[in-house]
């Protein structure tokens, strides 16, 4: 049974880190090098669905970090990946999200995982604000 009162169905954008850093590469590839930043997303209450996820540019990537991917993951499902090819400071970055993912159950924490292209093992990756927009699910 789901609720059908309008209060059920809100959709709210939320702050779930402020100007973190993504590290750095652990390797030059050409391929790219999988990276964990140090950033802990939250752990949700109850049910919960992702709608969307944007990042917003802090510190810009080193010159040699290039093509950064950042896959946002649900146990070892993606649910969202946010693309950056060039940075500037300030830029919004929006994601895709693969709703059959993107269902959080209750206690669940989502994880970041960075892919990308670098010159040399200490390109810094740049640090982003990111946000996304959540709705609790009540069915």
């Amino acid at each position: 049974m789901s609720y059908s009162d309008a209060k059920y169905d809100a959709r709210v954008w939320v702050r779930v880190a402020e100007a973190q850093s993504f590290g750095t590469a652990t390797a030059s590839s050409a391929t790219g090098a999988d990276t964990t930043p140090t950033l802990y997303l939250p752990t949700f209450p109850r049910r919960t669905r992702i709608n969307a996820v944007k990042m917003t540019v802090t510190t810009i990537p080193d010159a040699g970090s290039t093509a950064l991917v950042a896959s946002f993951k649900n146990g070892t499902s993606t649910f969202a990946t946010v693309t950056l090819t060039t940075a500037t400071a300030g830029q919004v970055l929006t994601g895709s999200v693969t709703a059959a993912n993107a269902i959080i159950a209750a206690a669940g924490q989502p994880t970041l995982v960075v892919t990308g292209t670098a010159t040399a093992s200490a390109d810094a990756q740049g640090s982003y604000t990111i946000d996304w927009e959540q709705q609790e699910l009540f069915a």
